[in-house]
């Protein structure tokens, strides 16, 4: 948000406007206007200059989380990636989220594609079997009545 629309909040504060309103006349959603409003004071304390320092001090991060130990962790095991499915899917995730989670959780960089998947331990390892020819419907055009 500018400091321009800041100061169109506090404006349309001062005449009495809506959070409604003020979104309308600044094209944006009313629950950005509701956030910006209760993060900064309040409807009757709101200050554009001082919300805009905030937020500019806001967005100043800490720095990173420190790389990981040199090495790479070891590979769970195949009884270790089934335990956590079972944890999450217990804690009412659907057992396919589970295993997408468990699967990025444990991956290197936190992403799969095609190429770097790697067999998972709840995978078949045989090829489903193929499937029967299904019969023709009883309404097919080569029944005629």
């Amino acid at each position: 948000m500018t400091q321009q629309e800041r100061r169109h909040i506090a404006a349309g504060l001062a005449h009495g406007l809506s959070y409604a309103e003020i979104a309308r006349r600044l094209d944006r959603p009313t629950s950005t206007i509701s956030r910006e409003i209760a993060r900064n004071g309040g409807a009757h304390a709101y200050r554009p200059d001082r919300a805009h320092r905030a937020t500019a001090d806001r967005a100043h991060r800490a720095a990173p989380a420190p790389a990981r130990a040199a090495g790479r962790p070891r590979e769970a095991t195949g009884d270790e990636i089934v335990e956590i499915v079972e944890i999450a899917v217990r804690s009412g995730m659907p057992r396919m989220t589970a295993r997408v989670h468990v699967d990025l959780l444990l991956s290197e960089d936190g992403r799969r594609t095609p190429p770097s998947s790697r067999p998972r331990p709840w995978a078949p390892t045989t090829p489903p079997p193929a499937a029967s020819p299904r019969p023709a419907p009883s309404w097919s055009a080569s029944s005629t009545t």
